[in-house]
């Protein structure tokens, strides 16, 4: 009879002790039925929903959740049917309509015979790391919308940078052509001429020495002029850029002191070598095409 008194009192002690530490556990402690009915809740679990003892037990639980997560509870009671007891999160409606994100972790039970019986869950209120989660998030996301918008906004300025070195590049090669073009224009041909007058030793020394230094200066922009004027005569180019400013053929004649009929030879051979032969082409507003 005292042996038996003896194992009654240490079951007495066993059992509140074990009370006590579901009661001051940190997390939530609940039980529900295979109806989905709350048969246990612990204290911590009614600080965490608002709502006390009286307003949790003998009511599904279904209630204390909406309509999304209740799908999300369905699902896992599925699985607690098949023995499973993975985690997972789920978002609790609280009494004050707040939300609580936690962390369930399930153990599901069963009778003599396999029959879900229904399940224990540890609930933990992981609401702050929810929110910080969600923080960092919205901090990556704001990070990498900042790193798309400047890297939109360098290739723009690449966009515009290769723009505006090929647009440089190409007026370089205008300014090339201009200056070649000038030079066998406008200075050559008048050299050329005073190679045939009378001229002493020196002032021939210095003639050719002009001459060479034009052709070396003009050398380099040579290969970047257009394929139609390369082939063209100083005399040609001369007569082409005086019909290129409106010159008639009259004009021409007195400037450069020729007859009529050879200017009118000079143009024949310009419009064939620039190709506009047989063509309703008119010579000068070829010659003032833009390249």
């Amino acid at each position: 009879m005292e042996i038996k008194h003896n194992r009654e009192a240490a079951l007495s002690i066993s059992e509140t002790r074990y009370r006590t530490l579901v009661e001051t556990m940190g997390d939530g402690l609940s039980e529900i039925d295979e109806n989905q009915v709350t048969t246990y809740a612990n204290a911590m679990l009614c600080s965490m929903w608002g709502r006390s003892k009286e307003e949790i037990l003998g009511y599904r639980v279904t209630q204390f959740l909406d309509e999304e997560n209740r799908k999300i509870l369905n699902s896992q009671l599925d699985k607690r049917r098949r023995g499973e007891s993975s985690s997972y999160e789920i978002v609790w409606n609280k009494k004050d309509g707040k939300k609580l994100h936690t962390l369930m972790t399930p153990t599901p039970y069963f009778d003599a015979h396999g029959r879900f019986k229904g399940s224990f869950a540890v609930i933990t209120d992981i609401s702050k790391q929810k929110k910080e989660k969600d923080l960092l998030e919205m901090r990556v996301k704001e990070r990498t919308i900042a790193l798309e918008y400047k890297t939109k906004s360098l290739e723009d300025m690449n966009t515009a940078l290769r723009v505006l070195l090929k647009n440089r590049e190409q007026d370089r090669h205008i300014l090339e052509e201009q200056m070649s073009l000038n030079v066998r224009e406008l200075v050559l041909p008048y050299v050329q001429r005073l190679e045939k007058t009378h001229l002493d030793d020196i002032q021939k020394d210095c003639l050719d020495m002009m001459e060479s230094t034009l052709n070396e200066i003009v050398s380099p922009f040579l290969q970047n002029l257009p394929l139609a004027f390369l082939h063209l005569t100083p005399s040609e180019i001369q007569v082409a850029n005086l019909v290129k400013h409106g010159k008639t053929t009259k004009d021409i004649a007195q400037i450069l002191n020729l007859s009529g009929k050879t200017i009118e030879f000079y143009r024949k051979r310009i419009r064939k070598k620039v190709g506009i032969t047989n063509k309703q082409i008119n010579l000068r507003t070829f010659l003032n095409t833009p390249y």
